[in-house]
């Protein structure tokens, strides 16, 4: 490569090289603790209400130790091979039959940026300004060039503003729960009926599905890791505590209320912490919807590999910004169960076909015609068999409401199928040897 700069804007589409794996797992937990503390995650605590406080709480912390395991060893594989997360699917899904899950993760990352910057915006007019500053419109497209602006300029991973950031939505966030705790008796909240019907195992859907929206991410940021247990322990550990918190001020503040929607923003304006809340607002949008805009142009690298980084950074923040003008959230908590249908059995693929079939990626063979991962005519038929038949059940058990829940029987007899299906038609794929530790700076683009 002529430039160092160029070997980071490239590196969406290559194995990066064991000396540019830097980042230390502090900064890899504040990555997935600034994820965690966003408006996003309150409002996904909103969903579980019909739980009531007790049983809601005990859907969040299960669903989020339990759907965080995915992110544990979807950094594992990052650091340890130095891939991104689509270009990893290249080995189980062929490399052209990656194209699919990029599409689907650059267009579910465009959703959730519609979706972040939209619920901030609702936050911001919730706080009544006078003028145009109450106006939603104005909001969204303030924060949506905020937000794309921040993913271009952090596209070297800026440590000290991102230490700033998510040590300031900490603070502000700790403020933001005392404000709520301080208006509601929680004694009285356990008792309280829960309004509406809501089964354990849907509401745990929910919560798992949040979380298996993130692992395809991973290791767009893990690859940079220093140190592969660290990453993998501060990626699991940074996300679930801190989307456990947040969770419960959301179920909280809609329990305390009854209103499907509510949100704590108003509360701190009525205690006459209003420009506390406005920050977080800011600062929680920038740390989260970050990842979204800046993953979503790395997994369209892999759709476009002649389009720059940056050019694809750009649209998809813009798409997203566009899209929060006419999104209707009240169909947010279908947007969830839409991503736990597709991602769950992707995931699941993935994550099979590495830990327990390959052991190891060939670096130079992610990009080679006719190599271990071309499969016939670039796509692997096996994988996509198993793909269609972890989304039907997905589907099927969610409207049948099955007691276990519609993401642990998808995960399961995909994992399960395509394991054995790999064996019938492709045992030469699987490996008897160590993972290598390939750090090589092979192309893949």
């Amino acid at each position: 490569m002529e430039s160092n700069e160029k070997l980071k804007v490239q590196y969406s589409l290559e194995v990066v090289p064991k000396k540019e794996q830097q980042i230390a797992s502090l900064q890899i937990a504040l990555l997935w603790i600034g994820a965690g503390l966003g408006l996003a995650a309150i409002f996904s605590g909103n969903t579980l209400a019909g739980l009531g406080l007790t049983n809601g709480l005990l859907t969040i912390i299960v669903g989020m130790l339990v759907g965080s395991v995915p992110m544990y060893f979807m950094s594992r594989i990052g650091t340890r091979e130095g891939v991104s997360g689509m270009i990893a699917t290249r080995a189980s899904f062929g490399i052209r039959g990656s194209f699919f899950p990029s599409l689907c993760n650059a267009l579910q990352l465009i959703g959730w940026t519609a979706v972040m910057i939209l619920i901030a915006a609702e936050a911001c007019v919730s706080l009544k300004f006078a003028g145009i500053l109450g106006n939603r419109d104005f909001w969204i497209i303030l924060i949506g060039l905020i937000t794309t602006v921040n993913a271009l300029l952090k596209h070297n991973h800026l440590k000290w503003f991102q230490i700033f950031t998510v040590g300031a939505t900490l603070i502000l966030s700790i403020i933001m729960t005392y404000a709520v705790l301080s208006t509601v008796n929680v004694a009285d909240l356990m008792d309280k009926k829960p309004k509406g019907h809501l089964t354990f195992s849907l509401g745990l859907d929910y919560v798992i599905g949040m979380c298996l929206s993130w692992v395809p991410l991973v290791a767009d940021y893990s690859r940079y890791a220093r140190n592969i247990n660290g990453a993998a322990h501060a990626t699991y550990w940074g996300y679930a505590l801190s989307s456990i918190w947040m969770y419960f001020v959301g179920l909280l503040c809609t329990i305390a209320t009854g209103l499907w929607n509510a949100s704590p923003i108003p509360i701190m304006g009525a205690l006459g912490l209003g420009i506390p809340g406005l920050l977080i607002i800011f600062f929680s949008t920038v740390t989260t919807a970050f990842l979204d805009v800046f993953s979503a142009g790395v997994s369209a690298s892999n759709l476009f590999p002649k389009f720059s980084e940056r050019r694809l950074i750009f649209i998809a923040g813009v798409s997203g910004t566009l899209i929060s003008l006419v999104f209707p959230i009240d169909k947010y908590q279908s947007f969830l169960l839409i991503l736990g249908a597709v991602f769950i059995p992707i995931e699941s693929i993935v994550l099979v076909d590495y830990f327990l079939i390959r052991k190891h990626l060939k670096p130079a063979d992610l990009t080679k015609p006719e190599g271990s991962y071309w499969y016939r005519g670039g796509v692997n038929l096996v994988a996509f068999v198993a793909f269609v038949v972890g989304f039907a059940l997905y589907e099927v058990s969610y409207f049948q409401a099955w007691p276990i829940g519609s993401s642990f029987i998808s995960l399961i007899i995909t994992a399960v199928l395509y394991y054995f299906l790999m064996r019938l038609f492709h045992r030469d794929q699987f490996s008897k040897v160590k993972s290598s530790g390939i750090y090589k700076n092979h192309a893949v683009g």
